[in-house]
């Protein structure tokens, strides 16, 4: 009898343990969730492919002399700038990291130029008088006369010989010259002197950049050149340090220095020019892919910046006596005077020191492919 009770168990033993496998081969227990999930990874596969991490990551930092919270609206150096980086960081897939460092936090212009040319910083942007210490032909667009309107200066940079500039720029000096833009004429402003005529301006002291065409046009009107950082000229004009200073209207806006200075003259006497600039050694190590990156942000950013300029060329004026600026616009013939002062003085100057023949053919070009 217990023997045949142990048989009886033995077969419903192996009964139950028959059903269990049936169960779960049918889905009904654990095994179809694994199964599931073994099947998930195809999406992950797919977002890979589309967000895949670059090999490499290469860092750009930018100097720039406007103070951070600058709108873009206001400052061609700050449209380019923020311009540039939302384009090339979105386009290079993450391969390029942009920092912008405002307020010149990166050092003075003169230091990020040089930063430019020995590779330690790898882009800048603001005046292209700043590479004449590097290169000299830059000195060029200082001659006051030269180009007659900021149209005429925009079509010589992008014509073939702006090309050409822009090169020989990169190969002399390890800066290259991305774009450059006119944005207005620079004017003498003045602290506490009205200036309307050229004589109004003998014996005063003016802040210009450290370029000796500026300092030749001060001393040939009898009055005091000043090179300076332009960090350094706010404080300078509270202070007294100098009388005034030569800009032009978008310089002026940015650099809030109307906020101190409540002359100004029209007297255009030479064009003001933004470049946005790249250390050629850095452009150089890039992928030739990120090379044209880096080409189309700045087509991007250039026109970005000629439509600013255009606005705030247009409304600047009014900016300024809004602001409590005095506005002189000399008539013809005191426009004259104020040229006839300093033209034929610094146009030997710029013959001594770029060259004659270099002069002459910055002249053709302006008259080739300046006018429309």
């Amino acid at each position: 009898m217990k023997k045949l009770i142990s048989v009886l168990l033995c077969v419903a033993l192996m009964c139950s343990m028959t059903a269990c496998g049936k169960s779960d081969s049918t889905g009904g227990g654990t095994a179809a969730p694994a199964e599931t999930a073994a099947a998930e990874p195809a999406p992950a596969e797919t977002a890979a492919e589309t967000t895949t991490a670059p090999d490499k990551v290469y860092t750009m930092n930018c100097g720039i002399s406007i103070a951070s919270g600058t709108p873009r609206e206001e400052s061609c150096d700050v449209c380019y700038a923020e311009s540039f980086k939302e384009y090339v960081e979105e386009h290079s897939g993450g391969a390029i990291k942009f920092d912008i460092f405002y307020g010149n936090s990166l050092g003075s212009d003169a230091d990020v130029v040089a930063g430019l040319s020995n590779g330690s910083v790898e882009f800048y942007c603001g005046d292209i008088t700043t590479v004449s210490s590097y290169y000299n032909p830059a000195l060029l667009f200082s001659i006051p006369g030269a180009i007659g309107s900021i149209e005429e200066a925009n079509r010589l940079f992008d014509s073939e010989w702006g090309q050409k500039f822009f090169d020989e720029c990169a190969a002399t000096s390890g800066i290259r010259i991305l774009c450059s833009v006119g944005k207005g004429f620079r004017n003498f402003t003045t602290v506490k002197h009205p200036i309307k005529t050229v004589d109004d301006v003998a014996g005063l002291s003016f802040r210009v950049l450290n370029n000796p065409l500026y300092i030749r046009m001060v001393e040939s009107l009898s009055a005091s050149a000043v090179p300076m950082d332009i960090s350094e000229l706010y404080t300078a004009l509270q202070n007294g340090v100098v009388d005034g200073h030569e800009n032009s209207i978008p310089n002026i806006l940015q650099d809030k220095t109307y906020e101190v200075e409540k002359y100004l003259v029209l007297d255009a006497h030479t064009g003001s020019y933004f470049c946005g600039m790249i250390s050629d050694s850095f452009y150089q190590s890039l992928p030739a892919d990120l090379q044209q990156v880096v080409q189309d942000a700045n087509e991007y950013a250039k026109e970005q910046v000629k439509e600013t300029a255009n606005n705030i060329l247009t409304n600047g004026i009014e900016t300024l006596r809004d602001n409590g600026v005095e506005v002189y616009e000399p008539t013809k013939e005191e426009l004259d005077a104020w040229h006839a002062a300093y033209a034929e003085q610094c146009m030997e100057l710029a013959k001594e020191q770029i060259g004659a023949e270099i002069v002459d053919d910055f002249v053709a070009a302006v008259a080739e492919y300046g006018k429309e």
